[in-house]
């Protein structure tokens, strides 16, 4: 009698479990407790799933920019941004910081600072003044010819050094760059295409993008 009853007991809650999951009911959770007679009977711990809010839903969404640039120059900057409040946009200014491809002529570490020293007492007499020793890290003890953001710039130096019998070479090295851009929101005025072309004629390279606000 007493595993027909436990049988009986195992059916009553599929049953239960069923009728509940379709009233929409999420059964999350199990425990189990002993009866007075020894038999374990199962309790359904029931937790009725909330539907999330609109507002919720729209809060976890990031809020986007219009973003005007990228701007070389600070004046450039300014004088975008004056135009933009001429049509009834105030846009913020936001400095992206980032790095660039450098070219740096140098004449590669020598043994010590004694044979670096001697290098640039040559070059002193070769009637060479820009230059400085690496007085730290991998290219300790080298001479520095000059650092440029153009191949062409550098390749210069570099046949004026060979010209004046200097053994120098080129290394890359990235250089600290800034661009400037203009950012508000995507819910205020936007820039129609014409006005972004009248941009674009007076400030050469740039264009709009869509980016998230907080950056």
């Amino acid at each position: 009698m007493l595993k027909w009853f436990l049988y009986s007991l195992v059916l009553l809650n599929i049953g239960f479990f069923a009728w509940n999951s379709r009233s929409g009911i999420v059964l999350n959770k199990v425990s189990q407790v002993e009866a007075p007679d020894g038999a374990v009977r199962l309790l359904l711990l029931k937790e009725k799933a909330e539907p999330r809010t609109e507002e919720e839903s729209v809060s976890n969404k990031a809020a986007m920019c219009f973003s005007v640039g990228p701007f070389a120059q600070k004046k450039a900057l300014r004088a975008a941004q004056k135009r933009l409040k001429k049509w009834g946009i105030s846009a913020h200014r936001r400095i992206q910081k980032m790095t660039a491809e450098g070219f740096w002529v140098i004449i590669p570490p020598l043994k010590s600072r004694k044979a670096a020293n001697r290098q640039i007492k040559k070059l002193k007499e070769l009637g060479i003044r820009d230059y400085f020793r690496v007085a730290t890290g991998s290219k300790k003890n080298a001479i520095s010819l000059g650092v440029f953001s153009k191949s062409s710039s550098a390749r210069r130096r570099l046949a004026e050094m060979k010209k004046k019998g200097v053994d120098a070479t080129i290394a890359a090295v990235d250089l600290p760059k800034r661009s400037y851009w203009l950012d508000w929101p995507s819910t205020e005025t936007g820039l129609t295409a014409e006005q972004l072309a009248r941009l674009q004629k007076t400030f050469r390279g740039i264009g709009k993008v869509s980016v998230n606000c907080s950056n």
